[in-house]
């Protein structure tokens, strides 16, 4: 099992730098030419070019060296594109199984970040301390649901490879840490109410939701 992903980090230089250091942990990066990444200023300024990346595995880092520095208080944009192992080991971005009452094995995919486990799900800043918005876009079967922290912005099918995907774009979330975010691929079903203001959802297989479990 092998998720895909496209990751745009949108940050501050907080001081003049010719090294970005980010998150990254079981990844594989398709190239943009030699390199693991592209990088682009958020206002339309010039920015170094990229000379070197690679991966530093020991401590969980994608290296980005450049040829000059980037600026204090200006915004940069790190692009990279990406694979994964949907793995059955708990963390990050990982697959849980269950078996249907007809006996079909059934595969979710989801997540738990906590505590430092975002790295292995996308390149990230994955340190609780360095907040940030969210903005979450899911490609998944037409027939398997998508869920994240905040609501379905818009739903729409596309045709990918001559076959119909559903794409799910969810709502920015507010600012907050990496462990916080999580996002689910599964044929689950759902109860509901409302408490003030406050949708509440309760996930689970089908038939369990069903019998009121």
């Amino acid at each position: 099992y092998i998720f895909k992903g496209n990751s745009s980090v949108v940050f501050v230089c907080m001081e003049a730098t010719d090294l970005i250091l980010i998150h990254s942990k079981k990844l594989k990066y398709t190239l943009q030419g030699p390199f693991h990444t592209s990088l682009h200023a958020v206002n339309g300024s010039s920015v170094p070019d990229i000379t070197n990346t690679w991966l530093e595995t020991p401590t969980q880092y994608l290296v980005v060296q450049l040829n000059g520095l980037l600026q204090q208080g200006q915004r940069y944009r790190l692009v990279s594109i990406f694979t994964g192992e949907l793995a059955d080991d708990l963390a990050g971005f990982y697959r849980s199984e269950y078996v249907d009452e007809s006996g079909n094995k059934k595969v979710v995919a989801t997540t738990q970040m906590q505590a430092a486990d975002a790295r292995k799900a996308f390149p990230c800043f994955d340190e609780p301390a360095m907040k940030a918005t969210f903005t979450v876009t899911l490609i998944h079967p037409s027939d398997h649901k998508a869920i994240s922290n905040m609501p379905a912005r818009s739903t729409w099918q596309q045709q990918i490879d001559g076959k119909s995907w559903n794409v799910t774009k969810f709502q920015t979330t507010p600012k907050m840490s990496t462990y916080l975010l999580a996002f689910i691929v599964s044929q689950f079903s759902y109860v509901h109410n409302t408490s003030g203001n406050v949708l509440i959802r309760i996930w689970g297989r089908p038939k369990a939701i069903a019998e009121g479990q």
